[in-house]
C-alpha cells in the first residue's frame, strides 16, 4: 500500500559546507545544542516492566534523520548521530520502553550521518564511517559503550564510505557492506572487522553494488544486503546474501517495492522486515517481510504516515520501533527531520504511534 505525494527534492543527502555545523536553508539561527538541556542524564533502566501498548510513546529530545538505531544490551535503544534540525549531531539518547522515556548519554566527538552502526557480541556499539559535509565520506570508527557511557576508538574503515551498512555475524565478526565514495556512487566493497583483534579484512564483493541499503542478519545466520540504490540513483528491489562462514553470496526473492534510506530489522519470529523508505514516487509508508524459507515477500500494514531516511529497532517486549526519518512535508525542499516513532507489533499486525 501507498499513500505517496510526488516530490521534487529527491536529493541524495542534504549538503554541509566542509567544517560548517549548520545546513544551508532559509533560517540563520543558532544551531541548537545536540541534547536538550531538561532531559534526564543517562539513567538506569526499568526492569520487569511491560509496555503500556496504549500510551503514547515519547518523542525523542532531538529530532534527527539519517542516524544509526540499535538495541543494546541493557534493553534501550540507542540511537546515535545523524542530521538535526539546525546541525549535524553527535548526541546519543537511550530509549526505555517499560517508562517510555528518553535519556540522553555522552555525545561522541564527531558530528556525522549516514553512517553504520553494528552492536557487537560484548555489547559495545561501533559508529562506522558515514559523511559530515554530505560528500566526502569518512572512514573514522567510534566505539560507544553503554555500560560506562562512554567512548573509544577503534581502527578505521579501510575504504571510507557514505550511505554504507553494517550487521554483527554470529561468530561476532562486523560486516561493513555497500556505500560510497561519494554521493554520486554506489560499490559492493565489504569489509569485516573482528573485535577480538582489532583488525580489518576484505570480505566477499557483494554482487550489487548499492548504496543507501540496509543488512541484517538473519534467524539463519545469513547476513541479508537489502535494496539501495545503484551510482545512477535507481532504486534498488535487489536482495542477496552472505554466508559469513563460507564466504558465498546468495540471491534472494527481491523487495517488490524497490527503495532506499528506509529501516529495516529482525522480528522475534524470524522475519526480516523492512519499513519506510524512498524510491522515485517519494517518501513511503511500505512494509514487507521475508519469513524463513519464503520465496517472495509479503505485505503488512504500512506505517501510520510516509517516512524516509529513518531507523528501526527492535525492544525488549518484541515491537518494532520506527524512529525519526523525514515525511513529505517540506519546506523549500528539505523535509526537516522528525523525533517521533511509531512502533509494529509484528503477531498483531498492528502500529501504534
Amino acid at each position: 500500500m501507498k499513500t505517496l505525494r510526488a516530490l521534487s527534492f529527491l536529493a541524495f543527502l542534504p549538503v554541509f559546507a566542509c567544517g560548517a555545523e549548520s545546513p544551508a536553508g532559509p533560517t540563520d539561527a543558532a544551531p541548537p545544542s545536540d541534547a536538550a538541556p531538561d532531559v534526564a542524564v543517562d539513567a538506569a533502566p526499568t526492569e520487569g516492566a511491560a509496555p503500556d501498548a496504549s500510551a503514547p510513546l515519547a518523542a525523542m529530545a532531538t529530532p534527527r534523520s539519517l542516524f544509526g538505531a540499535v538495541a543494546c544490551d541493557d534493553g534501550r535503544v540507542r540511537v546515535l548521530a545523524g542530521y538535526g534540525p539546525l546541525s549535524l549531531l553527535s548526541s546519543v539518547e537511550a530509549y526505555d520502553e517499560p517508562t517510555n522515556a528518553w535519556t540522553t548519554g555522552t555525545p561522541a566527538t564527531l558530528h556525522r550521518y549516514a553512517h553504520a552502526v553494528a552492536k557487537s557480541s560484548d555489547g559495545d556499539v561501533y559508529v562506522i564511517g558515514g559523511t559530515s559535509d554530505g560528500e566526502t565520506p569518512i572512514g573514522e570508527v567510534d566505539v560507544y559503550s553503554p555500560k560506562t557511557d562512554s567512548w573509544s576508538t577503534a581502527p578505521a574503515l579501510p575504504t571510507a564510505r557514505l550511505g554504507l551498512a553494517a550487521a554483527t555475524a554470529n561468530d561476532g565478526r562486523i560486516f561493513v557492506l555497500g556505500g560510497g565514495a561519494s554521493p554520486d556512487d554506489a560499490t559492493g566493497v565489504v569489509e569485516v572487522y573482528s573485535p577480538d583483534t582489532k583488525t580489518w579484512t576484505t570480505g566477499p564483493t557483494m554482487p550489487t553494488a548499492r548504496l543507501g541499503l540496509q543488512v541484517v542478519t538473519g534467524s539463519d545466520g545469513l547476513i541479508y544486503a537489502i535494496s539501495g540504490r545503484d551510482a545512477e540513483k535507481n532504486p534498488l528491489g535487489a536482495v542477496e546474501a552472505l554466508d559469513p562462514v563460507a564466504g558465498t553470496w546468495t540471491t534472494m526473492p527481491s523487495l517488490p517495492v524497490p527503495r532506499y534510506w528506509f529501516g529495516a530489522a529482525l522480528v522475534p519470529d524470524g522475519r526480516v522486515l523492512v519499513l519506510g523508505g524512498v524510491n522515485d514516487d517519494g517518501f513511503l509508508d511500505d512494509v514487507e517481510a521475508l519469513a524463513p524459507g519464503a520465496s517472495s515477500w509479503s505485505e503488512l500494514q504500512p506505517l501510520p504516515e510516509t517516512r524516509g531516511w529513518l531507523s528501526a529497532a527492535v525492544t525488549p517486549s518484541g515491537r518494532v520501533l520506527a524512529i525519526g526519518g523525514s515525511t513529505d512535508d517540506g519546506i523549500a525542499g528539505q523535509p526537516p527531520p522528525l523525533a517521533t516513532m511509531f512502533a509494529y507489533d509484528a503477531a498483531k499486525d498492528v502500529w501504534t504511534k
